[in-house]
């Protein structure tokens, strides 16, 4: 049995959703932009690997959180592809 709030076609955007959704993608952006740089500065030669591990463990950390927001969001509201 599907516990999920009904889906309506058509339905208003949700504006709570789309905030949600671009504060993850941010978070999502900057964890991927420092394994970039990462990435980039291994290649040169030239990282300090201890200091990239912290960064990216702190990225990581931060996008866990607007990844729990947005999904609550969605399963409480049933607001998913709406709009």
């Amino acid at each position: 049995m599907d516990s999920a709030p009904p889906r309506t076609e058509g339905a208003e955007r949700c504006l709570e959703r789309e905030r949600l959704l671009r504060e993850w993608t941010r978070c999502g952006r900057r964890l991927a932009k420092l394994l970039d740089e990462h990435l980039a500065a291994v290649k040169r030669r030239k990282t300090n690997f201890t200091e990239f591990q912290e960064q990216i463990r702190l990225a990581r950390t931060a996008e866990v959180e607007p990844c729990r927001k947005y999904y609550g969001h969605v399963n409480t509201h049933g607001c998913a592809f709406n709009g």
